[in-house]
């Protein structure tokens, strides 16, 4: 394409480019088969809306798929009728509430729609898992920043899949919402490389902060001793990984390479904790693929910061780009351990609730940086304490490999897996559990044979 225009050839070419989610469906979408979109806050709210409307009045020739990730409620909402999903077959590659909602719909007119489906894959990976699979989309849909003077629209918030997929789909239409921050790195797209512009302005989605509770700090407390001045951070979602984060404002020079950029990091960058000066890649940036924030001022925060870049899961996600940095310390949580040490972070009891995700990716690249630490953590129990989420033997789908984790951590304290023997393994999972399942793990652990 070409990116030699003045200022007058770059609005000429926007105003040719601009239309109506409506006509932009019409013109681009008639003979689709394979639809992508941006992800979390990034799914475009007025073109969804005007291609699930397009669905039920049958403008569509034939069903299309469509590669959708976790989005805002509202966006979800509107796939959750019978005539839309007649035409459109749902990929999912991550579960929250309101798709689950959307499941339960689909159970009852199975025979009725295109059935949607879920799809496991470590996030590094779904690029290529999806290419490779179905070929390239014929369209990918987004929500992207205001135009620049110099006729780019910013990712902003999301280019874990969408700076891939505009790079190869056939054709790309942007959303341009002027509530998107306007971030660097490889999420920008001119002008040139736009089939269609639709302008809309909505609500960004928000991801509410929970307080951390006394046990999350307790958790938190016995992570925080590993964190140094200079360490590289990634911190996942939930009350531990923000405790955390909450906790480190007396640190100095520290460096973030992380899938989701939560508002404890944010603050931390605004603090003046984070430098990034002693990265080895990435030097002086802060690096994410995605991120969510409770409130529009802490979007707003984030925009047109040069230190913070946004790159694909591909990248950020890949072990080998995050063992890169020394002293990489990862945070995340799980559902479910067992004896063995086998993780569950995605379902409870067999059922999907959430997606793989990228706590493999991190646990192994953390593991495989020079002094990298890899922590998962959790309370230790459930259901105001009449579930233990350790376990005998896994009562769930594995997420992390017992060969892949190192540390595990509960209120009740922190233990390194890392070279223990299935015996010894046994014994410090059972030290983490609360007091009055240890009894019960114990007899369960000699039974097969993992104790004397």
């Amino acid at each position: 394409m070409n990116y030699r225009f003045g200022s007058k050839e770059i609005q000429q070419l926007y105003q040719a480019k601009l239309t109506s989610p409506e006509d932009a469906i019409k013109q681009h979408l008639h003979d689709a088969e394979l639809l992508t979109f941006g992800c979390y806050a990034a799914t475009p709210v007025a073109l969804t809306k005007a291609l699930t409307q397009a669905a039920k009045s049958g403008f569509l020739t034939k069903p299309v798929k469509a590669f959708l990730f976790r989005s805002a409620a509202e966006i979800i909402s509107m796939y959750r009728d019978v005539d839309v999903l007649k035409h459109i077959h749902l990929i999912l590659p991550f579960i929250g509430s309101e798709i689950g909602k959307l499941f339960e719909l689909a159970k009852k007119h199975r025979n009725e729609i295109q059935y949607p489906e879920y799809t496991p894959s470590h996030f590094s990976l779904m690029e290529k898992g999806l290419l490779s699979h179905y070929g390239v989309p014929d369209v990918h849909m987004f929500q992207v920043s205001k135009m620049d003077k110099h006729g780019y629209f910013s990712f902003g918030l999301d280019g874990s899949f969408s700076i891939p997929m505009s790079q190869c789909a056939k054709q790309v239409i942007v959303e341009e919402n002027p509530n998107f921050p306007f971030t660097y790195g490889a999420g920008l797209i001119h002008i040139s490389d736009v089939a269609g512009i639709v302008s809309h302005k909505s609500d960004l989605l928000t991801l509410p902060t929970k307080p951390a509770s006394s046990v999350d700090k307790d958790i938190a407390n016995y992570i925080l001793p590993f964190i140094h001045d200079n360490s590289c951070i990634q911190l996942g979602i939930g009350g531990v990984p923000n405790a955390v984060g909450e906790e480190l404002k007396d640190k100095n020079d520290l460096g973030i390479h992380t899938e989701l950029l939560s508002d404890s990091q944010l603050k931390l960058i605004m603090n003046g904790n984070v430098t990034n000066k002693y990265k080895q890649i990435n030097r002086y940036h802060t690096v994410f693929n995605i991120t969510m924030m409770p409130d529009q001022t802490l979007y707003d925060a984030m925009d047109a910061n040069p230190t913070i870049l946004c790159y694909p899961a591909s990248y950020v996600n890949d072990p080998n780009t995050i063992a890169k940095n020394d002293n990489m310390v990862s945070v995340n949580s799980f559902v479910e351990i067992d004896l063995f040490g086998q993780v569950s972070s995605e379902s409870i009891a067999w059922h999907q609730i959430t997606g793989t995700g990228g706590q493999v990716d991190f646990v192994r690249g953390a593991r495989a940086s020079k002094n990298g630490k890899s922590f998962l953590a959790a309370h230790s129990t459930v259901k105001g304490g009449s579930i233990s989420k350790i376990v005998p033997k896994l009562n769930n789908i594995v997420t992390t490999a017992r060969t892949d984790v190192q540390y595990v951590v509960t209120e009740h304290g922190c233990a390194n897996l890392e070279g223990l023997s299935n015996h010894e393994r046994a014994q410090a999972l059972i030290r983490l559990a609360a007091p009055e399942f240890r009894e019960q793990l114990i007899f369960e652990a000699k039974t097969m044979g993992l104790l004397a």
